[in-house]
């Protein structure tokens, strides 16, 4: 087949020119090192939100958001591992499905819950009385259930897709998506139409109509809190801010490589694989950094060596839901009034 011959034909190249390629070598250290830091920082918002605090709507939101985070994490080290062994992959057939399943299964679900926390935030601003009627923790908590599902049901082809073969020198095993399987035998085309169709379902299901709605739904809070003075600190319009850059920043270079490795033969290998690394890096930050971000924001740098980890994430998480409960309310009385 074309494409495993392509396959075979960058390999042996590859391995002409060096054993471990420099960019493997930075995202395998990149990978170790969020891995460290993006489990223990997690694992503690998540047993913060799970354990330490009032269960409510916002902490069911959160919960759900950090479980995402560790999913997406959990992958990381035998990625590094593959990194090293590029591209011989030594963990077998159901490591390599599952392990992609898991992947895409933490992007989906935390774009899916980013995008709830926003439109949670928006109803809860400007349709208070709406809200207040109608959402509980229990809704939350099926709308995550519903989530999840959803996560797995569009993670789920790549069950199917993706395989391993052993390579014509006896040694190599690859793991790859091979899209040949619901095609039509010797139809690259159909092949090529299902790698463009799984593209663009993802960029529009996990990255444009989300970013859409989360920037809409943050600029409209941000206007009204500033308009109406809901906050005194600037603490929760840079934690906006920050929520809507890192989204974008961190999910727009992985798309680009995405869809321009579909049709890798139009651009130089350096630059996609440059790309790649970014595109890992920024991800990586994004799921395991983002959360520290939260800390440096809401507290001065001292008091991080005042108090204990977990009550110094208890207080940043407080203050932010403190701020849109006073949202909540002085909306509540605004519409009250008014009617």
């Amino acid at each position: 087949m074309t494409l495993l011959r392509e396959i075979h034909r960058n390999i042996t190249s590859q391995k002409k020119e060096e054993a471990v390629p420099t960019t493997n070598i930075i995202s395998t250290v990149v990978l170790l090192v969020t891995f460290l830091f993006g489990l223990v920082v997690n694992n503690l918002y998540l047993w913060v939100t799970g354990f330490k605090m009032p269960k409510n709507i916002n902490t069911t939101w959160f919960f759900h958001l950090i479980l995402s985070n560790i999913v997406f994490t959990l992958t990381m080290p035998l990625v590094a591992i593959y990194m090293l062994t590029f591209p011989h992959w030594v963990f077998g057939s159901f490591l390599c499905k599952l392990i992609n399943v898991m992947i895409s299964l933490g992007m989906y679900t935390n774009v899916f819950f980013l995008t709830i926390i926003g439109l949670d935030r928006y109803t809860l601003v400007y349709h208070p009385v709406w809200y207040r009627g109608h959402m509980n923790r229990r809704y939350a908590s099926a709308l995550c259930i519903f989530f999840w599902g959803l996560g797995i049901l569009c993670s789920s082809p790549y069950f199917a897709f993706r395989q391993v073969r052993l390579l014509d020198d006896n040694k190599t095993v690859i793991c790859y998506n091979d899209y040949t399987i619901s095609a039509k035998p010797g139809n690259e085309s159909s092949a090529i139409q299902i790698k463009w169709f799984m593209f663009g379902f993802r960029l529009l299901a996990s990255f444009l109509l989300p970013f859409f709605v989360i920037a809409f739904c943050h600029i409209k809070i941000g206007l009204r809190m500033k308009n109406g003075n809901l906050s005194r600190s600037s603490k929760p319009y840079k934690i906006l801010f920050i929520t809507v850059i890192s989204f974008f920043i961190s999910y727009l270079p992985y798309h680009l490589w995405y869809g321009m490795s579909i049709k890798d033969s139009r651009f130089h290998k350096t630059f996609l694989d440059a790309l790649k690394v970014i595109a890992m890096c920024l991800a990586c930050f994004h799921y395991c950094f983002t959360p520290i971000l939260y800390l440096l924001i809401a507290e001065k740098f001292k008091t991080v060596f005042r108090k204990s980890v977990l009550s110094l994430i208890e207080s940043v998480l407080n203050e932010i839901f403190s701020t849109w409960n006073r949202g909540y309310e002085e909306n509540t009385c605004i519409d009250v009034n008014a009617n």
